[in-house]
């Protein structure tokens, strides 16, 4: 399977998110898994259980079947979380971001954006694409995160 089946990327849209990746950030890690997330090799619960590393491929958060698609896309509570990360960006940057599926993915390649403003969207994008899958392995992480993300919104209103 490929993103082909999943997203709406025409090919030259693809080709882009390909090419973005050199410019997107300076972290080596980011790099790395940004380029492990477009050519789909990031490992989750599904392969470590296919590999009987893990006991069961259920996603940690939530109990459903993992994969790939699952961890990034479907998960209701990484959903939730994804919403929050970017209503936080939002009003701390007075913006009105609002990216389609695709964009949470891969990060957004134009618009009627300032360049630095899309920059440091694409790269908190990327940043907590990054926490959801190095927080995996402790489930507690993601929802200290969202509790210290109501903790700032309730002390700025």
């Amino acid at each position: 399977m490929n993103w082909n089946n999943i997203t709406r990327l025409d090919e030259n849209a693809l080709k882009k998110v390909f090419t973005s990746l050199k410019n997107i950030c300076k972290e080596i890690k980011l790099k790395e898994f940004q380029f492990k997330l477009i050519h789909r090799i990031v490992v989750t619960k599904k392969e470590l259980h296919r590999y009987g590393i893990k006991a069961d491929d259920d996603c940690l958060y939530c109990g459903e079947k993992d994969s790939i698609e699952h961890t990034f896309l479907n998960c209701r509570f990484v959903k939730i979380f994804v919403n929050n990360v970017i209503d936080w960006f939002n009003a701390a940057n007075n913006s009105k971001f609002a990216p389609t599926t695709e964009e949470k993915l891969f990060g957004i390649i134009s618009g009627p954006y300032e360049k630095e403003i899309l920059k440091k969207f694409n790269y908190t994008i990327l940043f907590m694409k990054y926490y959801i899958y190095t927080s995996i392995r402790c489930m507690t992480k993601i929802f200290t995160f969202l509790s210290l993300l109501i903790k700032f919104y309730l002390n700025t209103e």
